[in-house]
C-alpha cells in the first residue's frame, strides 16, 4: 500500500533508529532523515518512522515498519538499532501506512 503514496509527495524518515534506516534504504526508501521532526517538517509528506497522532496529522501519510514475528529479545536489540536488514526480513518485517486526520 505504501507504494500508491510514494511519489503524492515528498518523504521524510523520523527515527534515530539505525536498523530502520538501513531497512528503509534497503526497499528503495531514500529519504531525508531527521531523528526528531516538527509539525513544519513533516507537513503534505509521505513520513516513515513513529511520530505522534496529532504531528501525523499535518503528513500527507504515515508508514510504520510492523514486524509480527519479533520476540522480546529481537525487540530489545531493534530498539537499540541492532538488527540487521535480514533479521527484520525474518521477523516479518513491513511498511503499514497510515492517514491521520484530525476530527
Amino acid at each position: 500500500m505504501h507504494t500508491a503514496f510514494m511519489f503524492m509527495s515528498d518523504s521524510l524518515i523520523v527515527t534515530k533508529n539505525e536498523s530502520l534506516i538501513a531497512w528503509l534504504q534497503d526497499k528503495g526508501i531514500n529519504a531525508p532523515v531527521l531523528e526528531y521532526a516538527t509539525p513544519s517538517d513533516v507537513v503534505h509528506k509521505h513520513v516513515y518512522g513513529i511520530v505522534p497522532y496529532w504531528m501525523a496529522a499535518y503528513a500527507d501519510v504515515v508508514s510504520e515498519v510492523t514486524m509480527p514475528h519479533l520476540d522480546r529479545p529481537d525487540r530489545d536489540r531493534f530498539n537499540r538499532g541492532r538488527l540487521t536488514i535480514q533479521e527484520m526480513d525474518a521477523a516479518g518485517a513491513e511498511l503499514v501506512t497510515y492517514r491521520v486526520r484530525k476530527v
